[in-house]
């Protein structure tokens, strides 16, 4: 029988294992010895370990080689013989499987679910199934699926002539077992996945297996007992297969001396007491110091982090000494958390790196961010273009898909930047933000509707050469996906004149590797469905940013940064439930954990570790147990991030106070509406912007309407019911169908309660109505005046005629009573404001409107109400007591509007604005929040 050794996994893991093989192998004996690793990079630094010792000994070196690509030899040899199946096209078919079952059995398994098919395959064929009497309806579902994708999978790659590497792996690695000899020397380094393998090592009279990072501290009974999910569950569950005692496990010898009989244990380090304790070459004694409770555990980092693993022990023991090696990042948002990790990354060295990140969305945050782990710079454009040109067609031309299109800088249409520039602004400002479109003939139907464009017919032209480019794509809907793909390139060459299968670089590469994997593929493409398998092909090319724990490997990594480490990932998958596991003799989702928990374990070896994790999610127990043992301090990368996001000056920003010279006050307030008023009350600044300076706050693209539009729109069709007194529902389908405004189903679904609710409701009222009519009054009459009291711009003006302001007065109903008194009703689909908003002033439209109507109709009015539009009924709240705020209003408004037809006084942001209203459009010029 072979032995079984343990080792730290530390920066001197890889020279203590050269050490070993130079005291326990002659120097003749060592080229003949094989050892195998996790990864390749493990070869490349035992290699480097081998060079450093090997300055004086000038020996030949032995076999190493990786697990992860122990059959590169074979395959090189018999490259003739064996041809393996390329991953592009491995996945294109397996996700072909994924849609073929999911027509078949109406089911929504993810294309993704294609990466990882292939282990899934692997880790079935390498064993028996067993009998499983309990399937439910899904288990027997899932059992279908891989017996299948097995039967399927095999009749595939025997059509095509190929071989799965995963099972050419396993194929060769079966013959190896086979062809061991007694008496070769071999060391397995790592526990890996394929326990026959080192099963077949052990064996070997000359086998060494060694097991990194074997937990020796934890005790005899809780090690009999240990968790699925414990840590060291995976290394008891691989010596209880090869029958081997855990204190038959020695440390592997380190470059040191053998301890002199006389040495004290008690003054040993708890590493040294282990080795001592374990190592034949040292001296024997009684292991029950290891078992007894003992208060103040100290020892190396290392040391701490069993203690954090290990759900076992007991932390309170532990009473000195801290993992100084890692460092947790608590950041307030996903975003903070992005740009810390990406920091990070720039100043320490991507080469130096190991990045996992276990949220998804923080992973693409960081692919955005880091400019080295994302997409490289030169292959960014192509890539944005090969998606946006599609998406401009699954979003059925949504305003925002077609404007990244058409603004690409690979796109022209052969006009000059500067005119084509011009071009597209009058496009967005005067089109796309002014309607709110759905697909292309809205478009061009808003282009010709519009009358003042300066560059209709280059839009049109534009528009025109973009349809006339994508039709040919538009008819390879349902094609075989490779046709799709030989299309989109058409479509990107004529589109920008660059073909992308002819690029020297890594976007020219995945085009052709991507385009001739396709072929033969029998997948029928909608554009949605190509649109998706062309952003995952692209994503895990150029965005892939989380590293593969399965692929462990014992390289001594400087910094690891363990990203949106919030929670310990589930393993728990739809696929793979609890019985469909024990039906394949699949590991149980906790052992995955558990291993999981093993290789993060080896990570936190590193010399640096950064764990980020957000403030809104629950502390993980792990990162509670280590945060026990942690250094507390500063985080300087995220108080260095603050930093950078702090301008280096900041100007102090005042309070919005615009002064406009008088003949613009007078020209712009001769004629003032209820809101023009209610506006200048609330909040001066929203006045001059919106009437004083005429600016206005364009639309978002894809601008879909709110109640607002909706009430405009209810506004008219009660109008033009009430004027003829039929059909109010055909007059409702025909404003819906024909709005400019897209409105949704849901819009439709109100409407339809609101029409009939009114017409019931207006049926009870007989009075004579007049509807949507304008109503004017004058404020006040300003006479000339003594110039010597006025500034020089007053002198002008007085100079001149007397000044009058007029009130506009729009009301949405005036009912004329037989009483010979009017009521003014205003509707409301929103919520009104109650009677001491009204009489508060801040909400004065109806009390102005019954001033103008009164000083019109020469009628007392006797009722104000709102009418409040709900689903199914019409509520009436009145207003009370509003004799008093109009006469009041009436001697005050004067006063008021004449205050401001005054150079000294200015149109100031009011901070209380927000309070009285729910859309402010001027918000982003107020900038309230910079000076308040």
């Amino acid at each position: 029988m072979g032995r079984v050794f343990t080792v730290n996994v530390d920066e001197s893991l890889f020279d203590v294992l050269v050490q070993h093989i130079f005291s326990e192998y002659e120097r003749e004996k060592i080229p003949e010895v094989k050892i195998i690793l996790p990864c390749k990079r493990d070869v490349i630094a035992l290699l480097s370990a081998f060079k450093n010792h090997n300055a004086k000994k000038c020996i030949i070196l032995p076999e190493i080689v990786s697990l992860e690509n122990i059959d590169e030899e074979d395959l090189i040899l018999n490259l003739d013989r064996v041809k393996v199946i390329k991953p592009t096209k491995r996945t294109l078919l397996l996700i072909q499987f994924i849609l073929e079952w999911n027509r078949k059995n109406n089911d929504n398994f993810p294309i993704d679910l294609a990466y990882s098919l292939p282990s899934l395959l692997d880790k079935i064929q390498s064993t028996q199934t067993t009998d499983c009497y309990q399937f439910d309806e899904h288990s027997k579902k899932i059992e279908n699926f891989i017996s299948l994708l097995t039967e399927t999978w095999s009749k595939t790659l025997k059509d095509l002539e190929v071989v799965d590497i995963l099972k050419h792996k396993s194929d060769y690695i079966n013959n190896m077992i086979i062809s061991l000899q007694k008496d070769q020397y071999i060391i397995f380094v790592g526990i890996g996945k394929d326990k026959s393998l080192i099963r077949a090592i052990y064996d070997l009279p000359f086998g060494k297996i060694i097991l990194p990072n074997l937990n020796l501290k934890i005790k005899e009974k809780d090690w009999k007992s240990l968790d699925k999910k414990h840590y060291q569950y995976c290394l008891k569950d691989l010596l209880d297969y090869l029958k081997v005692d855990r204190r038959d496990v020695s440390f592997l010898p380190e470059a040191c001396s053998p301890v002199p009989r006389h040495w004290d244990p008690e003054n040993l380090t708890l590493n040294e007491r282990t080795r001592w304790l374990y190592n034949e070459n040292w001296i024997p004694v009684s292991a029950t110091w290891m078992t007894e409770e003992r208060a103040g555990i100290t020892g190396s980092p290392e040391e701490y982090l069993d203690y954090v693993f290990d759900t076992t022990a007991d932390l309170s023991k532990v009473s000195s000494g801290h993992v100084g090696n890692i460092e947790v990042i608590t950041c307030d948002s996903r975003e903070e958390e992005a740009q810390v990790t990406s920091l990070i990354i720039e100043n320490e060295g991507y080469e130096n790196i190991s990045l996992v990140v276990f949220d998804k969305l923080l992973a693409a945050r960081i692919a955005c961010l880091s400019r080295q782990h994302s997409a490289i710079p030169e292959n960014y454009p192509y890539i944005t273009l090969l998606l946006y040109s599609i998406e401009v067609l699954t979003s059925n031309w949504s305003s925002v898909s077609l404007l990244s299109l058409l603004k690409h800088r690979l796109v022209t249409f052969g006009y000059t930047q500067e005119e084509y520039t011009r071009i597209l602004s009058e496009f967005e400002i005067e089109i796309l933000r002014n309607f709110s479109t759905n697909g292309l003939s809205d478009i061009i139907n808003a282009i010709n509707a519009h009358k003042k464009l300066k560059y209709k017919e280059d839009i049109l032209l534009i528009i025109s050469k973009l349809e006339v480019i994508f039709n040919p794509l538009l008819r390879s809907i349902n094609c075989s996906i490779f046709d799709v793909v030989a299309t989109h390139l058409q479509c990107i060459n004529i589109l920008s004149g660059i073909n992308f299968s002819e690029l020297n670089s890594e976007i020219g590469n995945f085009t052709c590797n991507f385009s001739n994997a396709c072929e033969g593929v029998g997948i029928k493409c909608s554009l949605e469905l190509y649109s998706q398998i062309l952003t995952l092909f692209l994503e895990k090319e150029f965005f892939f940013v989380a590293s593969d724990l399965n692929k462990f490997s014992l390289y001594h990594n400087k910094v690891v940064i363990l990203a949106g480490f919030n929670e310990a990932p589930s393993f728990q998958s739809p696929l793979l439930n609890a019985l469909t596991r024990e039906k394949f003799n699949l590991p149980s989702a906790q052992e995955e954990q558990g291993y999981f928990f093993y290789i993060l374990h080896n990570l936190f070896c590193a010399s640096k570790v950064y764990i980020t994790r957000s403030l809104s999610h629950r502390k993980p127990i792990l990162l509670q147990r280590l945060e026990i043992l942690l250094k507390e301090g500063k985080q300087p990368y995220r108080d260095r991030l603050r930093i950078l996001n702090t301008p280096e000056c900041t100007v102090p920003c005042t309070q919005p106070m615009p002064k406009p010279q008088i003949e613009v006050r007078k020209e712009k307030m001769q004629v003032m509406s209820c809101s023009a008023i209610e506006k200048l009350i609330r909040n001066p600044y929203s006045f001059y912007v919106e009437y004083i300076l005429g600016l206005k706050q364009l639309r978002d693209l894809n601008f879909k309407p709110s109640i607002l539009e909706f009430g405009t729109m209810v506004h008219n069709i009660l109008a033009r019911y009430l004027r003829n007194k039929k059909s109010p529902m055909s007059i409702a389908r025909e404003a819906f169908s024909t709005s400019q405004f897209n409105f949704s189903n849901m819009w439709w679904v109100r409407l339809q309660k609101i029409i009939p609710s009114f017409v019931e409701f207006d049926e009870t009222r007989s009075n004579y109505v007049e509807l949507e009519k304008n109503f004017s009054c004058p404020i006040f009459h300003i006479p000339a005046r003594d110039t010597g009291s006025c500034d020089q711009y007053e002198t002008a003006w007085m100079t001149n005629k007397p000044q009058e302001i007029s009130l506009i007065a729009r009301c949405d109903r005036v009912e004329y009573l037989p009483s010979g008194q009017v009521a003014i009703i205003d509707y409301k689909l929103g919520t009104p404001p109650s009677n001491e908003e009204v009489m508060s002033g801040f909400f004065p439209q109806l009390i102005l409107q019954a001033l103008a109507v009164e000083h019109i109709t020469k009628r007392e009015v006797s009722e104000l109400a709102y009418w409040k539009l709900d689903y199914d009924k019409i509520k009436v709240i009145s207003i009370q007591n509003y004799r008093y705020k109009m006469q009041e209003l009436k001697n005050d408004l004067p006063g008021f509007l004449s205050n401001y037809l005054s150079n000294s006084t200015p149109f100031i942001a009011s901070p209380y604005f927000d309070k009285f209203l729910r859309f402010n459009s001027y918000k982003q010029l107020e900038r309230v929040g910079e000076w308040l």
